[in-house]
């Protein structure tokens, strides 16, 4: 009965644990009885046959306890992991939403529900351990969902037929010249290598602090959106980024809509338009950190040094719309 108390067996198995307790008590009882009669007519025959009784009900006990036990351990640490993996995924997407406060809090909510969980569980307390995760889990499926929402209303935003010109246009382009051009997808956080209609490389990228947003001055640290070309290629030591293709940010579509903002008063008229927009690296970070570029990780800036050249077109964009590239 102690070893099946060890393994918690009055939580775990109950009714088999109350049966053999029940019939300890009895063999206890029996025993009692006779150590109170005379020397010469005690009995412990019944004793004996109901303390075996009791021995046989409390293996049953302590091996349902210990089964049960396992089973939740093997449950609680199933959920724990697949609430690691859910914060994984929030975490990467909440990157596409801007001044999502409320997300990164439902986040930092599982986060914490995931520590307890983990505490529980190392105490062996594996029913508290999946209610923990029960509750993260409930906090991501919440973030999740307000995520999926900005996204789908980002996809259909006004601008949703531009970016589908200038991907379209740029594609064409491409198959017809044979050229290897460059797209950027800032909500995919991708860059995509194409030539002649052909993917040949795709990369994960970071982007400026402000995100998905789009550049309108200098010193907003957005990533512009437009139709660029690369105009030099930096090596190692001609950059502080590893290296760098260097864009003709602004070109003049840029400049007319900056003008544009000014008039409708949507930009203070003392502002300039910036510049010295590239890809570089130094990236691979998984968040938004440079001051409008589009940053890779160092092997991938390597590799996608040799594909491209001075000349090779650039086209930023806040999605690619589906089904333009099929």
């Amino acid at each position: 009965m102690a070893r099946a108390a060890e393994a918690e067996g009055a939580l775990r198995a109950p009714a088999v644990c109350a049966a053999a307790q029940a019939a300890l008590a009895r063999a206890e009882a029996e025993a009692r009885l006779q150590t109170k009669r005379r020397a010469w007519s005690r009995d412990f025959a019944e004793a004996g046959l109901l303390a075996t009784r009791a021995l046989e009900a409390a293996h049953v006990c302590a091996s349902h306890a210990r089964a049960a036990r396992d089973l939740r351990r093997g449950r609680a640490a199933q959920a724990l992991s697949e609430l690691e993996a859910g914060i994984a995924r929030a975490t990467g997407l909440a990157r596409h939403v801007p001044d999502g406060e409320g997300i990164k809090n439902e986040i930092l909510k599982a986060v914490l529900a995931l520590g307890e969980g983990r505490t529980s569980f190392d105490r062996g307390q594996y029913e508290r351990a999946e209610e923990a995760a029960a509750r993260g889990r409930e906090q991501i499926r919440s973030s999740v969902e307000e995520i999926a929402r900005f996204i789908d209303e980002f996809r259909s935003g006004p601008r949703l037929p531009i970016w589908r010109r200038w991907v379209q246009e740029t594609v064409r382009l491409s198959e017809i010249e044979k050229r290897t051009v460059i797209l950027v997808d800032k909500l995919r956080r991708q860059l995509l290598v194409i030539r002649g209609g052909e993917d040949l490389a795709s990369y994960t990228v970071d982007l400026g602090v402000g995100g998905i947003a789009t550049k309108t001055r200098a010193g907003d640290e957005f990533t512009p959106e437009g139709r660029y070309e690369v105009t030099e290629v930096r090596g190692p030591g001609q950059t502080r980024y590893h290296r760098a293709l260097m864009l003709n940010y602004p070109n003049e579509d840029d400049r007319e809509r900056f003008r544009a903002a000014k008039r409708a008063g949507r930009v203070p008229r003392n502002v300039r338009i910036g510049s010295n927009i590239e890809i570089h690296g130094e990236g691979g970070r998984a968040q938004d950190w440079t001051q409008g570029c589009v940053a890779l990780s160092n092997q991938d800036m390597d590799d996608l040094t040799t594909r491209v050249e001075i000349g090779t077109p650039v086209t930023i964009v806040g999605t690619i719309p589906d089904g333009v590239l099929e």
